[in-house]
């Protein structure tokens, strides 16, 4: 992954999409400070699937829910998707779905995840009191990902060019740098939320 890259993520203009996750009524309802907070994951996420095209991924609950946000603004979405990837980056949204074998791979591909998370990152991709998306001590029912508490949204790998990650070579610093950048937030504690 290159600084053009990481620019091109940088740059996005992510600020309608947490509007609209802000909005009581037509959105999530989330506080500036969590749409915030998730903002800052959701371009690491952008990052780890420009980073890694190739591998099969599943974002944490609160990252998904930005990235469905994102895809409904269907023209900025494919507008922002050439920016980063140069072709549009579909969602998979049936991943754990479609029984025990599907959920096995639900779990495997978010623990991959987290792998790649945390190697690029240099952080837990989980982080307790300061948990970007699902939290720790959620209930053991919450456990969904190989990471007990921690549910990952429904998304995966069908096909080319379908959730998956990618940018080989891009240093943590680079990639730290240009979040920062684009972002100057902390992380903060978000309640989990069954899927729909």
């Amino acid at each position: 992954m290159n600084a053009q890259d990481l620019h091109a993520i940088a740059a996005l203009d992510l600020e309608p999409i947490k509007v609209k996750l802000m909005h009581a009524e037509s959105g999530e309802g989330w506080t500036l400070e969590r749409a915030n907070a998730v903002e800052f994951e959701y371009r690491r996420f952008l990052i780890l699937m420009k980073k890694f095209p190739n591998e099969q991924t599943a974002p944490l609950v609160d990252v998904d829910t930005f990235w469905h946000y994102h895809i409904l603004d269907t023209m900025k979405y494919a507008a922002d998707c050439d920016a980063v990837f140069g072709h549009f980056l579909h969602h998979f949204p049936y991943i754990g779905l479609r029984g025990e074998d599907d959920e096995a791979a639900h779990i495997r591909v978010g623990q991959r995840m987290k792998e790649l998370y945390e190697d690029t990152f240099g952080e837990d991709y989980v982080r307790g009191d300061s948990a970007h998306s699902g939290v720790v001590t959620a209930p053991a029912n919450f456990a969904h990902s190989g990471v007990v508490g921690v549910r990952f949204a429904h998304s995966g790998v069908v096909g080319a060019q379908t959730a998956h990650s990618g940018v080989v070579g891009a240093s943590v610093t680079q990639a730290q740098a240009a979040i920062a950048a684009a972002q100057q937030s902390r992380f903060y504690s978000q309640r989990p939320r069954l899927m729909a």
